[in-house]
This record gives structure tokens, C-alpha cells and sequence, in this order.
């Protein structure tokens, strides 16, 4: 049964979707020309399909649709029934939506993901991921300073995709290496991702058992994602999801492993028409591989549709090293409290300095000042995670990572106590302005940890200061230490190794 709706857009009203990709040109308003189809455009972060408005209307598309804006009207086209409503504010709506259609059933993410920055071995070693260079990057974390956390190995630790085992030659022994990892403080987690390499023995494996995708003339569906081609798991299979889960816990038993970084769960990298054992569309593909294990599994995803109110990381989409509002540190806040606002509370916003292959391959200079203000901006997200060691050669960049990871754990008791009211009530631990104070829904770069701190980083090439707004309520700047009547609008002075963030004392 298919489904419209149209809202006429008030005066004064802003409107967001749950398209994360897209959240560099919201709010949207009665100006915004755009149409966006959820059913056939690619995405490659996390997805939801609801939609608020700054006056608390909401709409909920369960069969996802095409929506557009156009001429002061929103209209919403779906394959399925479309549910609306309004309440008094955004904040209303966004609790309203999650508790009716994403609950999260009070189930709290695991500790060990968020008690310490977590550390990716991506942009440090890029495929060559090894055993001796795995141990030496712990180490040399350690060497500078920092705290042990979460270190997660990325692509390139396993024979082939899918196997699921250490390569023998690159890791002669990772059970040893595991085990010493653990003894500096470690936990260990691994880059996984939904295919399998064609021709290998795991393929022909699953093959055999009707484990993978097929076309509809039954021949193997090769996806073409960016390391080449691979097979696609069919997880709509009951047999493949227990395979891959137990692979899973064989890696806990043997090497003690805590969680997997899910990639490649991408929309449009499975086939572009129903199929596999369930007859999905790519969209279910992509949310049955993004709900593999359910609460048990420790996960983080970057990509997904429809997983909102479970517990695990939301990563940010790869950043490049720019200030771009798009790709680059400038778009980081307003992903993320759209994130926060759609249903994904556990955010982490990608590795600091950036996580995207193309910088080294267009040999980008990575500039001190923007891997400041990376580190600025992360430090006071709910999970902030490091990956080459920028600061290794460099003792006054040093400090301020230091100091400012510092920070990031001494807001730890807040934190969590903001998680276990994420599990409980779907609130956001990351909110904007607008969410929080029901003003100023065209704030982009400021932010709150719940409703105690608000952080203004500089996040614009040269700038040493700021306008701040700051919302009512009596704030002290943790910076300055002068204290403010809100509402109002400041100026404050921050030099390339500090952050304006204040703490709401009234």
C-alpha cells in the first residue's frame, strides 16, 4: 500500500530528515529545493527515515520513500504507510518517535568501548596490518602518554575477506600478541566487513550451503566495493548469521577479542533488486548484516538503515584532513547531534586528523593546527578515537593531546550517566542548541553534552576567536573562568591549543 503526505512549511519552521549523509544542508526551510530518494540513492553513513521540525511536527516512513522540498512544501512518498504527528518542540517529537518506533529496550552499550579513546590502526598502517607493527603502535601510544583503550585492527589482518582467522605470516602468533595487548591495558577488536573473497575456500564453503547472494539466474553476485570484488553474505539467512556469530565467538574464546568494526554494510554495494533467502532489498541487506548478534554482539557500524535505539557505535563516515563543512572537521557537529536526534545516541565522530585513504593517496599535508582543532572538537564527544600518532615527534602537540584526553576522562561520570539515560529514555547524549533550548535552530557549531556543558571549538583555518551564544541559564567558561547570564552572545578568545566549553551552573 503506497503512501503520500505534504506538509506546508510554517514560517519560521526548519526541518531535518534522518539522512546523516545529508546533514550539511540542514535544517532545511520553506527555501530549500531538494529531493532525496531513500529506496535508490546511495548513502554511506547511518540512516533512519523520520523527519522533525522545529515546531515539533515528525514523520515516520517505516518502507523508507522519496521525499522532496520544493516550493514551502515537504512532500513524502512511500511504498508504505506513513505515520505523522506534532508535539510542543523538536525535543517532544524526537522523544515521542524513538519510544513509539526505535526503543531501546534499556539496553546499555558495553563499557569497554567509551572508558578510554579508542584506537584504530587504519590510518597508522594502512594494509599492512602485522604483529610486530600492531604491538610497536600500542606501545608508542603508551610512550606518549596516552591512557590504553580500545585498540581496534583494521582491514588487513586476516588471510582474505571472510576468513575470519589471523594471516599466519603477517601474525605469527596472535594469541601472544592479544595477550600482550591485554597486559598494557588493551582490549582488542577487528575490522570486519559482509563479503567474502570469490575463489576462496571460505567461498566455496558458503557456496555450497546457499550461504551467499546469488542473481537471479543463480550465479554468485560479485559486489564491487572499493578493495575490488566479493561474494555478499546472505544474512537473511539464518544459517550464514549463525556461521558469521560463530566465527564471532570463536574469536572471543580463542584470542579474547571484544567487538567488531562492521564496515562495508553499504546500500549500494548489494545487488540493486531483491534477493537472497529472504528476497531483501539492498536497504534490508544492509540492516540485517548491521543487527548480526543483536544486543550481545560489541560493535561499531558506519553504515546502516533502520538500527536506530541499539546499542553500539556510530561511527561518522570517513572525514578527510580539511575544515570542509561536508567531508572535513567543520560538518562534525551537526552529524552528530543528527545522529543523536534520529536514534543513534553512541556516537563517535571518525578518527582525529581524519580517516580517509584518499589523503594519503593525494598526498594531503596533515597541518598542525587542523589536528588541533580535531582534537579539540573530539575530546568533548561521547567517544573520541585516534588513529596515526600524530603527535609521537612533537612534544608541544603532545601536550595538548594529552591535556585535552585528559579532559575527555574527566568527563567520564557525566558520560555515563548520560549513556545509561540514552538506554533508558532515547535521549541524545550529543543535542543541539535547538533540542536542548528549543532556540537558535540555525546554531551549527556549538554543541552540548547533555544539558550540563556546551562546547564552541573553532573549527574555521586561523581563527583564534569566536562568537558564542549561550542559551539561559548562568554559564561558567572553563577556559576563561568569567561566568554569563544567558541568553546572550559572547566573544572569547581561543589560541590553536585551547577550546571554549563552559559548564552550566544555573
Amino acid at each position: 500500500m503506497s503512501d503520500s503526505i505534504e506538509f506546508t512549511i510554517e514560517n519560521g519552521e526548519f526541518w531535518w530528515c534522518g539522512v546523516t549523509d545529508l546533514s550539511s544542508e540542514m535544517p532545511y526551510t520553506g527555501a530549500t529545493e531538494r529531493t532525496f530518494d531513500m529506496l535508490s540513492e546511495p548513502m554511506g553513513n547511518h540512516m533512519n527515515p523520520v523527519f522533525f521540525s522545529s515546531n515539533g511536527r515528525w514523520a515516520w516512513m517505516p518502507g523508507l520513500g522519496k521525499f522532496r522540498f520544493s516550493e514551502g512544501k515537504l512532500r513524502l512518498d512511500s511504498p508504505e504507510k506513513i505515520e505523522s504527528g506534532r508535539e510542543k518542540t523538536l525535543k517532544e517529537a524526537c522523544l515521542k518517535v524513538a519510544a513509539k518506533y526505535y526503543p531501546t529496550g534499556g539496553k546499555e552499550i558495553c563499557e569497554s568501548v567509551y572508558r578510554a579513546p579508542q584506537y584504530c590502526t587504519w590510518m597508522e598502517l594502512l594494509y599492512d596490518q602485522n604483529q610486530e607493527s600492531i604491538l610497536r603502535y600500542a606501545r608508542d601510544i603508551l610512550k606518549t602518554g596516552l591512557p590504553p583503550g580500545e585498540l581496534i585492527i583494521d582491514d588487513g589482518w586476516q588471510d582474505y575477506y571472510g576468513a575470519m582467522e589471523f594471516n599466519g605470516s603477517k601474525f605469527p602468533d596472535p594469541q601472544a600478541m592479544c595477550r600482550e595487548l591485554r597486559e598494557m591495558g588493551f582490549t582488542v577488536s577487528l575490522w570486519v566487513v559482509p563479503y567474502v573473497s570469490a575463489d576462496s575456500v571460505t567461498y566455496r564453503y558458503l557456496l555450497g550451503r546457499g550461504m551467499l547472494v546469488t542473481e537471479p539466474n543463480g550465479e554468485p553476485f560479485l559486489s564491487k566495493w572499493w578493495n575490488g570484488y566479493s561474494a555478499l553474505i546472505d544474512f537473511g539467512n539464518p544459517a550464514s548469521r549463525e556461521w558469521f556469530c560463530g566465527k564471532y565467538r570463536m574469536l572471543q574464546e580463542k584470542y579474547g577479542i571484544l567487538g567488531l568494526k562492521m564496515d562495508g554494510g553499504d546500500v549500494h554495494f548489494a545487488p540493486q533488486h531483491t534477493s537472497g533467502y529472504l528476497g531483501c532489498t539492498p536497504q534490508e541487506h544492509c540492516s540485517l548484516y548491521a543487527s548480526l548478534g543483536g544486543d550481545e554482539f560489541v560493535k561499531e557500524l558506519r553504515a546502516c538503515i533502520k538500527n536506530a535505539g541499539m546499542p553500539f557505535v556510530a561511527r561518522v563516515s570517513d572525514r578527510r584532513h580539511s575544515w570542509d563543512r561536508k567531508n572535513g572537521v567543520a560538518g562534525l557537529i551537526e552529524r552528530m547531534t543528527l545522529l543523536g536526534m534520529i536514534g543513534y545516541y553512541y556516537t563517535c565522530p571518525d578518527m582525529i586528523g581524519g580517516g580517509l585513504i584518499d589523503d594519503y593517496k593525494e598526498k594531503v599535508p596533515f597541518g598542525a593546527e587542523l589536528l588541533k582543532r580535531f582534537m579539540q572538537v573530539s575530546a568533548f564527544m561521547p567517544i573520541m578515537q585516534f588513529s596515526k600518532i600524530f603527535w609521537k615527534d612533537d612534544e608541544k602537540l603532545g601536550d595538548m593531546v594529552r591535556r585535552y584526553t585528559a579532559v575527555h576522562t574527566s568527563l567520564m561520570p557525566y558520560l555515563q550517566e548520560l549513556f545509561k539515560n540514552a538506554a533508558k529514555n532515547g535521549e541524545p547524549v550529543v543535542r543541539s542548541i535547538f533540542y536542548e533550548f528549543n532556540v537558535r535552530a540555525d546554531i551549527n557549531d556549538e554543541f552540548l553534552l547533555g544539558d550540563r556543558y556546551l562546547i564552541a571549538p573553532i573549527l574555521k583555518a586561523g581563527e583564534t576567536e569566536r562568537t558564542i551564544y549561550l542559551p539561559e541559564g548562568k554559564w561558567k567558561s572553563m577556559l576563561s573562568y568569567h561566568e554569563y547570564r544567558g541568553p546572550t552572545e559572547i566573544s572569547e578568545f581561543a589560541g590553536t591549543d585551547d577550546c571554549s566549553w563552559f559548564e552550566r551552573i544555573e
